[in-house]
């Protein structure tokens, strides 16, 4: 394994999905920005008149922590739509890469080439995990910047035709810190859908129709069976159904002492997140991803 062919690996994951890698975050951040500009243009006068009203209230906001707690939420919102999209797009790519790569005959191709199943396999796992919800957290960064700029023009207007200074507002918020929080979520978030990527690797390399209902089918009639189980035998709960439950929630819960603790929301969220990782879950992702180039070994 050398760099040339890693690289070149990556490079033909991004160049199967180039189109909805380049094209779906343009539109996200395209309607992010254009939206709030169309909404902020079809107000009426005496609405104008209030945003103004608030901006001369806002020149003179002291509390520095509550300003930059908000620009914190502000950056996850912004963020949020970025890293929803991204995991629908993850969710299918990890069902299709080796369902499509054998439907189309393509796989042949590339085992001819001197690239062996299990860097293939990895290769495909890493592009899935990392590589999709960085490009869109990039699109995201991209439209934060320009949002940026946009408020620095903003404050410039408004400091030489209104005479309200809003340069102070820059202080408080801590740009790089926040972003740099977010970034950093790649990982964990990465680390605690690693069992739910590989079994949809898996699926996409086991199934020969549907990958997607190969994924779902045998996690709904074992949940199905537990439930009637539970139900015969007047249990409490199942078990497999509460794991899955307890798993995959996604109600992080975040504290207002922890925040303050951490002084950043983002890494709050990170820490919360590492809290989701189970060494269990892990070592199931492993062999789930293990059987996927078994399959994929074996399988002409």
């Amino acid at each position: 394994m050398n760099t040339l062919q890693i690289t070149t690996s990556f490079k033909k994951e991004i160049w199967e999905f180039e189109k909805t890698l380049l094209w779906v975050p343009i539109i996200i951040a395209a309607l992010l920005l254009i939206a709030p500009i169309a909404q902020f243009l079809l107000l009426e006068d005496y609405q104008h008149m209030r945003i103004m009203d608030s901006l001369s209230e806002l020149q003179h906001a002291t509390s520095s922590e509550h300003l930059n707690k908000g620009f914190q939420a502000g950056i996850i919102g912004l963020f949020l739509p970025f890293v929803v999209v991204a995991l629908v797009l993850q969710l299918h790519y990890f069902t299709s890469c080796l369902f499509d790569e054998r439907r189309d005959l393509s796989a042949y191709f590339w085992r001819s080439m001197p690239v062996s199943d299990a860097q293939t396999v990895i290769i495909k796992m890493l592009h899935g995990a990392f590589v999709i919800p960085a490009i869109f957290m990039l699109a995201a960064t991209m439209t934060l910047v320009i949002i940026l700029i946009l408020a620095f023009i903003a404050c410039t207007v408004l400091s030489l035709g209104y005479d309200i200074a809003l340069w102070g507002l820059w202080g408080s918020a801590d740009i790089l810190t926040s972003v740099a929080a977010v970034w950093i979520n790649i990982i964990p978030y990465a680390l605690w859908l690693f069992p739910v990527f590989s079994w949809l690797m898996l699926s996409s390399m086991f199934s020969n129709k549907a990958p997607l209902l190969w994924a779902v089918l045998p996690v709904a009639v074992i949940l199905l069976i537990e439930a009637f189980i539970v139900e015969y035998f007047n249990l409490s709960h199942g078990v497999i159904s509460q794991a899955l439950l307890d798993y995959l929630d996604v109600s992080l819960r975040v504290s207002h002492s922890s925040i303050r603790e951490a002084n950043s929301l983002g890494f709050v969220v990170t820490k919360a997140l590492f809290g989701k990782i189970e060494f269990g879950a892990s070592i199931l992702g492993c062999g789930l991803l293990y059987l996927t180039y078994l399959l994929r070994a074996k399988r002409s």
